[in-house]
């Protein structure tokens, strides 16, 4: 038997909406200090462990015209799993390691949200 679940993050990155099986969000943090990364990389804590997890924009009327900012999202997140815009590892701090959503900017690998926010799935 499958779960799924869904989350609204806005643009400032506050989880506004869930449904009851996401229990929380929390930011990334840097691995080597253990502190959160402001804008553009999320961790939840589910009720269940996913298998896959999509995450899209939501559009606003500020967004750019150089199209939507890509979203990265994967279930089961331990360790360090990506960088920031300054090359530094980051990771999920404990507890919130059941998915992740990293949002990066077009140009470069930098972190960033859309205006909108994003919405996700969990399933």
């Amino acid at each position: 038997m499958s779960a799924r679940a869904f989350a609204r993050v806005d643009g400032q990155g506050n989880l506004i909406s869930h449904s009851p099986q996401v229990i929380g969000m929390r930011q990334c943090q840097r691995s080597s200090s253990g502190r959160p990364v402001r804008f553009g990389a999320y961790c939840f804590k589910l009720s269940f462990t996913p298998v896959s997890v999509i995450a899209n924009s939501i559009a606003h009327p500020t967004d750019t015209p150089f199209g939507p900012i890509p979203y990265t999202a994967g279930p089961n997140v331990s360790g360090r799993f990506t960088k920031d815009g300054l090359g530094a590892d980051i990771e999920c701090p404990a507890g919130f390691q059941d998915a992740a959503v990293i949002c990066r900017v077009q140009a470069g690998d930098g972190l960033s949200i859309a205006p909108g926010g994003f919405f996700v799935i969990f399933d």
